[in-house]
This record gives structure tokens, sequence and C-alpha cells, in this order.
């Protein structure tokens, strides 16, 4: 069976009578041309036709539209991440375009995601998209481009896109104060900031639930293969991955983590095994990659944040910027 779509049929019909004619209609208007049309086709045809058309309009015109505004916006965006010097892990998102208070520029509104707060800017844009403000705009002693832009807010995370249910957690599982932390095993800064959760945990048992987040960072040698085999003890359960946590980031595992990953995960048997934990388990899922993915699912959702180094703290869905002590965690307890 052969099926013949009448759309089809109508629009290559359209096709020839406009090649046909297309010297007749060049310099005539559009009520000539539809004359044309009228005397040479159908009455139900036409019609199909005149649908066709207001079909492919709603699509070829604001397209047309889009290009312009595609163009004007990317330029805005680019030159706010180069001369901002805006890291390509932050997110930046178009807001708004809109014509400027300053005759010929449009007005582009752009918001950078940094980790702790949403930054709106004000890219000034001439209308050929060869001339470009960044910064302040002074018109009649008013800084146009700080009142357009508007406040920073502080950016509040929803807590389940941390995907806390895969992650080793330590402290009450229903406490009032959740902490993610994004940590890594050879930073310094991360050792120092697990000996301050140590004792939080140990003064406020009840209260806190701590979520430990593997974020290896490149610029430290070894520091995912240390992430790697953590997360293969979680196999175990979390008791064992806690066990190999607390090693690490003690004064002995860390002079043992700056030896060959070899003796880091001979190291690591011989402590599992004394505590009762079946090593082969560990075995098969450092061979399978196991804590490796696991590892990649932690990089994963920091990335998303962004997280830009170790350590970083989100509490109660709350980036942490400053420093996280006793007095920034009790307005949270008292909230």
């Amino acid at each position: 069976m052969i099926v013949v779509d009448s759309n089809i049929v109508a629009a290559r019909s359209l096709t020839s009578l406009l090649t046909s004619k297309s010297e007749q209609v060049e310099e005539k208007d559009p009520v000539w041309i539809m004359t044309v049309l009228i005397s040479d086709l159908g009455e139900k045809l036409l019609k199909k036709i005149i649908l066709m058309l207001i079909i492919l309009s709603c699509f070829i015109f604001p397209r047309l539209g889009f290009a312009q505004e595609d163009k004007i916006v990317r330029i805005a965006i680019d030159t706010a991440r180069a001369h901002m010097r805006i890291p390509k892990e932050m997110e930046v998102r178009f807001v708004e375009k809109k014509k400027s208070p300053l005759a010929g520029f449009y007005s582009v509104k752009i918001l950078v995601l940094a980790p702790d707060r949403e930054m709106p800017v004000i890219v000034y844009v001439d209308e050929a998209g060869e001339k470009v403000i960044l910064g302040s705009l002074i018109i009649k002693g008013e800084n146009m481009a700080v009142k357009e832009a508007g406040e920073a807010r502080l950016r509040k995370f929803d807590m389940g896109q941390f995907e806390i249910e895969k992650s080793a957690i330590r402290g009450n599982p229903g406490a009032k104060v959740t902490i993610v932390e994004f940590s890594n095993f050879r930073c310094s800064y991360c050792q120092l900031s697990w000996a301050k959760m140590e004792k939080m945990l140990e003064r406020h048992p009840q209260t806190i639930r701590y979520v430990f987040k593997h974020f290896p960072l490149k610029s430290l040698q070894g520091s995912f293969e240390l992430s790697e085999i953590a997360a293969s003890a979680q196999v175990l359960g979390g008791e064992a991955f806690w066990i190999i946590h607390d090693f690490f980031f003690s004064p002995e595992g860390q002079i043992i983590i700056r030896e060959d990953v070899s003796v880091v995960i001979r190291k690591v048997e011989e402590i599992l095994k004394e505590r009762g934990f079946d090593v082969r388990v560990f075995q098969t899922a450092m061979e399978k990659g196991i804590g490796r993915r696991r590892v990649m699912e932690d990089i994963a959702v920091g990335n998303r944040v962004p997280v830009m180094g170790t350590p970083s703290l989100i509490i109660n869905g709350d980036f942490i910027s400053g420093e996280f002590n006793d007095q920034v965690l009790e307005r949270y307890l008292n909230k």
C-alpha cells in the first residue's frame, strides 16, 4: 500500500507554483500573491497551504529572533566569564535581555552560581555585538548596573541532591542538623576539619547527622586511590568504613598514606582482618571497581554544587563559606 500525505503534496504544489511565478511576484505585494494562489489552486488545497504557512512561521520567525538573542547573550556570558575570571565549574545562567538605559545597547542579566550564593550581574552589549560594558554604568549619578542587577542571594540546596543514602553516616540518622562534608584523606585542612567535627559529634551525639562525601583533588597525588580504598571498605559496612577513615586521618595513618598504594592496601587489609572483617570482600570490591564507582558518584554530586576545594561543608542546605565552629553550629541547633 502506498500512502500519500496530502500535506506533502500541498507543499510541493506551493513550491512548484511559487517557482514558476517567482519573476512575476518578486516586486508584488502580499495581496497580489494570494490572488495568484487562489486562481491556481483549489480551495481545500489552499486552506492546507495557509495552515502549513502559519505553523512554519511559528518555528521560523521566533528562531530568527532567538539567533540574535543567543548571539548577544553569548557575548555577555563569555565576557563575564573572561573578565570576572569565573571558574569553568561554576554555572552561569541567562535571566533576561532587554533594552538598556544606554541608547543602542541591550541590558543582559545573568546569574553566577557560586557555591554559597547566587550573584546577579548586568552586562551591556551593543546591538551589533561589538561593544561590551561590564562593571559600573553611571547615569545621572546612579549606578544602573547595580540597580538592574539587584542583590545577591544565599543559595539553598535541596538535601536530596546529595544522595545521602549512599554515603557513610555518623551520628543520629534522625538528627535536627545534617552536615554533608566533601573531603579527602590527603588534604591537611580536611584532617583539621575532621578533628573539630569529631569533637562536635561527641558533644552533640543526638543532634548531628554527619555525612562523608569523597572529593579527591587532582592536585593532591594519591588522593583518589585513598578514597577508592576507603569506599571499598564501606562494602563491608559503615563500621568498616569509619575504622579506615579514622585511621587515614590519624597521625600514623597520615604517614602510611604517603607510601606506595600497595603498602596502604596491605595495611588496610591488616586492620580489617584484626577487626574480624572478611578481607576477601574488600579485595573483591577493589578488583571490581565498586569503590572507584562510589567515589566517582560523590565527585559528580560535588561538581553539581560546585565544590571548588576541600573541605566543603553544607549544613541543612546552606553552603558554609567561612570557618565552621561551635558558634555556627549553635545557630542551626537553635533554629
